[in-house]
């Protein structure tokens, strides 16, 4: 009794032990990172409405394993002619969390007027099966015609390679087991036609 008393005592330690880490992989990550944002000359990225409040960089407190996290801002167009926004992630450490963290937005493409702003809101994601990454930073940078390379796997010519990925990809959404953030390339959260005609634009050329 006593040998069965101390084996169950013993595998309920080892039990919550595994417990333990299980959650705190999978719900005690941490993101207490601030992203730097930069802009081109052409635009202003602000907290507010009437474009008085700049954001020079966003933090994004806590977020959990498998979660997202969204904030808004405004960007206005500071030129003289209309234009189409961009969006770019860089620069993001650890390497390893590479495809496992990404950045979506709302905005779809619409031609922006002089002058104008618009309220765009940013979504970080941050993927289910991140492990053993605990804190990463990342640089923002909203541009005009600042596109997301076409060399999917980055060899020097987007073909039929690159292709495959992009199929694998089709049709997903961010936070879907099969979305691939390098195949959004207007970071839109979908991998759609628009992502197509991108690709396509680029075919055989060095992306």
């Amino acid at each position: 009794m006593i040998f069965l008393h101390r084996a169950l005592l013993a595998l309920t330690v080892v039990v919550s032990l595994v417990a333990s880490s299980f959650f705190a992989m999978h719900w005690g990550f941490n993101v207490p990172n601030v992203s730097a944002v930069t802009s081109s000359p052409s635009l202003g990225v602000y907290w507010n409405a009437a474009c008085t409040q700049n954001v020079s960089s966003i933090s994004w407190g806590n977020v959990s394993v498998g979660s997202e996290k969204d904030v808004a801002v405004y960007i206005k167009n500071l030129g003289s002619s209309g234009l189409i926004l961009s969006l770019n992630m860089s620069a993001l450490k650890p390497s390893t969390a590479y495809l496992k963290i990404y950045l979506c937005w709302d905005y779809r493409g619409q031609q922006l007027g002089s002058k104008i702003a618009v309220k765009v809101t940013l979504r970080l994601f941050v993927s289910p099966y991140v492990s053993g990454i605990r804190n990463f930073n990342f640089s923002i940078n909203i541009g005009v015609g600042l596109e997301k390379s076409t060399d999917i796997n980055r060899d020097g010519i987007v073909n039929s390679l690159d292709f495959q990925l992009f199929a694998k990809s089709w049709s997903s959404s961010a936070g879907e087991w099969n979305y691939d953030y390098r195949c959004d390339f207007n970071n839109d959260g979908i991998v759609s036609t628009k992502d197509m005609s991108i690709l396509s634009q680029h075919w055989l050329g060095s992306g």
